[in-house]
């Protein structure tokens, strides 16, 4: 049977190298590498302990490159620590490893995302046929080598190798039915740059971090890691790369040199084979499959997932053959797929449920098949009872996505953006919580087109609501080029900031009770305030404005006895038919006034009216005064009420303004202080002192 395999490498741009495998035309193997992402597997350094962690046991080291390596401490060496014959039960690693110290290591993992790339004491050199284990005693042949004929031929062949100390070998799959003298070449290759390595280590005098050797360039990689027997033919479009195949196939594999050929056609390589159609495929997230159904792959931060699904599959007659059918078309595309994206790490498969255990064991069976043409370590489980199948896959590489994409600027990587409602809503939010936190007058808004749009096609009428009852102006301003979750607001002016009226009466009425609390202890010093101090007091308390002042209440005392002496009985006989809203004055007054001045008030007019009494006679109308013989009890109240009740309140005034006085005698000496009492003010008291003997 002849060679159908191809492989095809297209380097005529230096910004990114492609090589693919074609098995009769259908693409199984994808490599792309870009000059602008620098890798760094397989090359070895001299790097320098930066930091210890016991804590997960592992070291990070600096090595020269963007990120530190994580070097876990079960992949050091344990000869380099332990003595021969030495087997210590629990090493700690901070007996072992110290920052400063050098360590020589080669990464065997590249850095991905946040990660750092991952290290290993241990130095592995892959050549054509074998791979040299530098720290490792053993030798043996690769798990994928199934025929046990051929492992025994192998490890024979083995046994004859001359080996140096501290150095193992493993045969690779591309070995098998190679002879003795092959091997052995290839084993003296490996050696000759492990030689070369120690070299460089001893030319760089001990200084870290330093590189002691790099890997082949991406073509001759692929040709050693994928060149097998059955490739018919190795086409190649960059001149420079030709040369370096030729002259790697002489050095390792003379009789295959032929097969390489330098294509120099005018169409691309990639079309000429229609390999580009099928490369587009990969990037896809939907795979069709040739029964009608389809495969949908998930890349997340912690796993790989992949969904099956029937889709339009009508070919079988039962759900379970249709299941079944899907299923096993699925477990091979699967697995190519991963091998064509460079998925690793977690995967997990939700296959089409089954209920036969024996369709369950041909799909775990067909995706095991599948799976060994994959070079990367794989463990499959079983299919749980929910139809999930687990497995890990190792990553040879980054996906194949993340070197050819970037992170979407707008979704961030999530493919999905907010809707223009939503995002209108939250710009509405964020501007009333604006205009409550910062006073604002006028406003602008930047925000994306579409939602702009939705704002004026749909909340045009809100927004002028809002405006009217805030008394603001918003302008609002949309860019095309604005992503539509961000959105900025500028303040264009504020709102002045004006002392509430309408707090100032609590004010007054609060802080005369704290001053009467403090009167008691000035008066009983006997201290007056400097002007000054009542000054300061008076600019402290606007309502002090509102206490009445002596000239006020003794103008007030000076008409009641003036009314009092020209009404004489007309007055009296007036006020016995007053209405009830007459006392409205009187009521005013006591509503302002506390309780202790009311009540100094009320005594004041019983005294006087208790002397008129006890004076005896008749008032002008004729009737009995309240303390003549005549009346009795009930007479004296009647009398009593029939007193003209001008002179009662002005009483009533005077022990009001000296309740008045008490709570509020700081102010009162102060301004008696600053100015005298006019004439007028002095002549009515000494009037209704000689008018009014109750008081």
């Amino acid at each position: 049977m002849s060679p159908k395999k191809k492989l095809l490498i297209n380097a005529d741009h230096r910004e990114e190298c492609r090589a693919v495998i074609l098995d009769d035309g259908k693409l199984e193997e994808v490599v792309i590498e870009h000059s602008a992402r620098e890798l760094v597997k397989g090359n070895v350094y001299l790097g320098v302990i930066s930091r210890v962690e016991p804590a997960i046991e592992a070291a990070f080291v600096d090595f020269g490159g963007k990120k530190f390596g994580f070097l876990p401490f079960k992949d050091v060496l344990r000869e380099s620590y332990l003595q021969t014959g030495e087997r210590k039960a629990k090493v700690r690693i901070q007996d072992v490893l110290v920052r400063g110290q050098k360590i020589l290591v080669q990464v065997v993992k590249e850095s991905r995302d946040a990660k750092g790339p991952s290290l290993n004491n241990g130095i592995t050199i892959p050549g054509r046929f074998l791979v040299l284990m530098y720290g490792s005693l053993s030798t043996g042949v690769s798990r994928k080598i199934e025929d046990e004929a051929e492992r025994r031929k192998l490890k024979e062949i083995l046994s004859d190798l001359e080996l140096p100390e501290n150095m193992g070998v493993i045969i690779r799959t591309a070995g098998v039915g190679r002879t003795k003298t092959e091997l052995q070449k290839d084993l003296q290759m490996l050696l000759k740059i492990w030689e070369n390595i120690q070299e460089t280590l001893q030319k760089s005098s001990g200084q870290a971090p330093v590189m002691l050797y790099e890997g082949p360039d991406m073509v001759v990689r692929t040709v050693r890691d994928h060149f097998t027997a059955d490739t018919s033919e190795i086409i190649v479009d960059n001149k420079e790369s030709y040369k370096a195949l030729k002259d790697f196939m002489k050095m390792v594999m003379p009789r295959m040199g032929s097969r390489i050929k330098l294509y120099q056609e005018t169409q691309p390589l990639f079309s000429a084979f229609k390999v580009e159609d099928q490369i587009e495929n990969i990037y896809q997230r939907k795979v069709n499959l040739p029964s009608g159904g389809s495969i949908v792959f998930d890349m997340g931060e912690a796993m790989v997932c992949v969904d099956v699904n029937s889709g339009k599959t009508t070919s079988a007659s039962e759900l379970e053959e249709t299941a079944l059918r899907t299923n096993t078309e699925a477990a091979e595309e699967i697995a190519r797929q991963l091998r064509l994206r460079d998925l690793g790490g977690l995967i997990v498969i939700d296959f089409i449920d089954m209920f036969q255990k024996k369709n369950k064991a041909l799909v775990e069976k067909q995706i095991k098949q599948a799976c060994k043409k994959d070079k990367a370590r794989i463990n499959i489980s079983r299919i749980s009872r929910f139809g999930l199948l687990e497995m890990s896959r190792q990553r040879m590489s980054p996906p194949l996505k993340e070197g050819v994409y970037d992170t979407c600027s707008t979704c961030s990587g999530t493919g999905m953006v907010r809707a223009d409602a939503n995002l209108a809503l939250r710009v509405i939010r964020k501007i009333q919580e604006s205009i409550a936190a910062d006073s604002v007058k006028s406003m602008k808004v930047t925000i994306s087109s579409g939602v702009a749009n939705y704002l004026l096609n749909h909340k045009m009428g809100f927004l002028v609501n809002l405006q009217e009852a805030q008394g603001i102006h918003i302008q609002f301003e949309g860019r095309e080029r604005l992503l539509p979750e961000d959105f900025t607001y500028e303040v264009l002016e504020r709102k002045k900031v004006v002392e509430d009226k309408d707090k100032k009466p609590e004010e007054s009425r609060e802080e005369p009770r704290d001053r009467s609390r403090e009167e008691p202890r000035d008066r009983s010093r006997g201290r007056r305030r400097s002007s000054a101090s009542a000054s300061r007091r008076k600019e402290s308390i606007p309502e002090e404005k509102e206490i009445p002042s002596e000239t006020k209440v003794a103008e007030a005392v000076e008409t009641v006895v003036e009314e009092t002496e020209e009404s004489g009985e007309d007055k009296s006989s007036q006020n016995r038919r007053r209405p009830p809203n007459s006392g409205q004055r009187r009521r005013s007054v006591r509503r302002t006034s506390s309780s202790s001045s009311s009540k100094r008030g009320g005594v004041r007019g019983r005294r006087w009216r208790s002397q008129r009494a006890d004076k005896g006679g008749t008032q002008e109308n004729g009737t009995p005064a309240a303390g003549s013989p005549e009346t009795s009890s009930a007479s004296g109240l009647e009398s009593e009420r029939m007193v003209s009740p001008s002179l009662p309140l002005a009483g009533e005034i005077i022990g009001r303004m000296e309740g008045q006085q008490e709570a509020n005698t700081r102010v009162i000496e102060s301004a008696r202080s600053e100015e005298p009492a006019p004439a007028r003010d002095t002549e009515s008291s000494s009037r209704s002192e000689e008018t009014s003997p109750g008081v």
